[in-house]
């Protein structure tokens, strides 16, 4: 019974996590992980998976008793570590610059093409 405590107390960890670092708030482990896609590396989103199946494992008493804690631990650990190591704001500022940077970008092809067109009409 301890185990099924203690998994369902890292499910409940890892769901916090998930809110606060990826804003992901809605529905199960297993679903949030799928959701996350390429914010986390896929040895990380394996882990948050094997925790998921973990706690639905360890809902039915004859299921429980085949799970393996220190398995089930250790992926837990890896994956808030990973969690635990995200910075929000540093997230935040990256997609902004990458906003700003494919702005820019179009801004000055646009400014180029037409630059090119007056030329080649003869107006510059």
């Amino acid at each position: 019974m301890e185990h099924a405590d203690m998994i369902k107390a890292h499910a409940d960890a890892l769901r916090t996590l998930m809110a606060k670092r990826l804003g992901l708030k809605r529905g199960s482990l297993a679903r949030r992980a799928s959701k996350a896609g390429r914010m986390l590396p896929q040895g990380v989103r394996h882990d948050i998976t094997i925790v998921a199946e973990a706690e639905q494992m360890a809902r039915n008493p004859k299921l429980a008793i085949r799970l393996d804690a220190n398995a089930t631990k250790s992926a837990y650990d890896r994956a808030a570590t990973h969690l635990k190591a995200i910075d929000v704001a540093d997230r935040r500022k990256g997609i902004a610059l990458s906003m700003l940077g494919s702005m820019a970008f179009n801004f000055l092809a646009a400014i180029t093409l037409l630059i090119v067109f007056l030329r080649w009409r003869g107006l510059i």
